[in-house]
């Protein structure tokens, strides 16, 4: 069985090139437009990996990421937040919400399937 990631992101096109490169690598995706429509979907569709935008309007990527950690998941997935802002403030307000890992936009075709692979195996590796 396919191992099941959620994109959470304002923007269609990153949306379409998340997508089109897990599946490519195998992966079973979902998404959605909006942190407030994505979470009741994630509830149900309950994905090993969750991509988020850092800035979306009404629920951002930190308290999307929060509200994932609130709830009971076993197992918890794993939580990257996918972002243009490089500032390491950002990375740290993310791990202290709760993500697993921060991945830089703008997205490489050659490296981004191995940078969340990465943090999945590290988080995998952690909880063993």
């Amino acid at each position: 069985m396919a191992r099941k990631i959620f994109i959470v992101d304002d923007d269609e096109t990153i949306i379409e090139f998340m997508t089109l490169m897990m599946e490519s690598a195998g992966y079973e995706v979902s998404s959605c437009l909006a942190g407030t429509e994505a979470l009741p979907k994630i509830l149900a569709q309950k994905p090993d990996c969750i991509l988020t935008d850092l800035m979306m309007a009404e629920l951002d990527g930190l308290q999307l990421c929060q509200e994932i950690r609130n709830k009971s998941y076993s197992p918890s997935p794993v939580v990257i937040v996918v972002s243009a802002r490089t500032h390491p403030y950002w990375q740290n307000r993310a791990h202290e919400a709760g993500a697993d890992g921060y991945v830089t936009k703008p997205l490489s075709a050659v490296t981004f399937v191995p940078q969340i692979e990465a943090i999945m195996g590290d988080k995998e590796e952690a909880s063993t």
